[in-house]
């Protein structure tokens, strides 16, 4: 797989499909680029996909592992990558901490971005939320297996883990064989997490914009989507029906009509 350097981090990209515009996903905090592919594979019919993981996420290392990250850095790196490419602008789709990634970008890169899709991201946090990230970053550090299942109720609707208990059994067992350097990248990710305020700046966002939120998100719920919806003008907020925080994994194909339909309109 390919991959660019920046300050330290080697990030790794793919980039299919055709087309003249460029489609860029963003991961959520936990993510790879392979949940993306199910949704970009479908929409490289027409457009251009490109897909990386952030620094201190599993394919991008970065050294020294658990070195401090913030937002700033992936809106340098993406900058870094699209320059690299030669991809002049941007579809920007982030779901999580993905979202808040596109939407720093939207805000420092007007020029780069031609849309944003922001899919269950917020622009600010309540108590409840930071005391989730930090419960996360604590478990992460402490016990791979206790750091997974803490994910598993914030993320997934109950029919979803209901109907996925052996995938998610499965994917445990992965975690828990990763590296301890993942799980202080992990921590460093949460960090950066942790300083988002950004509901102020929002207003400076004047591109296309789509707000997707989870019915059943429990953790970066529809209130959160709408100050977002509320503070971008002219921006849509849709409710994807029955879908947890995790609705690019648990409805791909519902993510996937709502992208292209917003992307071609753009």
């Amino acid at each position: 797989m390919p991959c660019v350097v920046v300050k330290h981090a080697n990030l790794e990209y793919e980039l299919e499909g055709a087309g003249t515009a460029t489609v860029a996903f963003l991961n959520g905090i936990a993510m790879s680029i392979s949940h993306w592919r199910p949704i970009a594979r479908s929409l490289g019919s027409d457009f251009r996909c490109l897909c990386h993981d952030f620094r201190g996420q599993l394919l991008s290392s970065q050294s020294p592992s658990g070195h401090p990250i913030h937002l700033s850095d992936h809106v340098e790196d993406l900058q870094r990558l699209l320059a690299t490419l030669g991809i002049s602008r941007v579809h920007l789709v982030g779901t999580s901490y993905g979202a808040e990634v596109a939407m720093t970008f939207a805000v420092a890169c007007p020029s780069l971005t031609s849309s944003l899709c922001v899919i269950a991201g917020v622009s600010e946090l309540d108590p409840l939320l930071r005391a989730t990230a930090e419960a996360w970053k604590a478990t992460a550090l402490a016990d791979p297996v206790a750091f997974y299942r803490s994910l598993i109720p914030w993320n997934y609707s109950s029919s979803y883990i209901g109907a996925n208990t052996a995938a998610l059994a499965k994917r445990e067992e992965a975690v828990a064989g990763l590296p301890r350097e993942y799980f202080l990248d992990f921590a460093a990710l949460c960090d950066a997490f942790l300083e988002i305020n950004l509901t102020s700046q929002l207003s400076r966002i004047s591109c296309p914009t789509l707000v997707l939120v989870g019915e059943k998100d429990i953790l970066k719920h529809e209130g959160f989507a709408r100050i977002i919806a509320d503070s971008i003008i002219g921006s849509r907020l849709q409710v994807v029906p029955g879908a947890g925080h995790a609705v690019v994994i648990e409805q791909p194909e519902a993510v996937l009509a709502k992208i292209r339909e917003f992307v071609r309109a753009a």
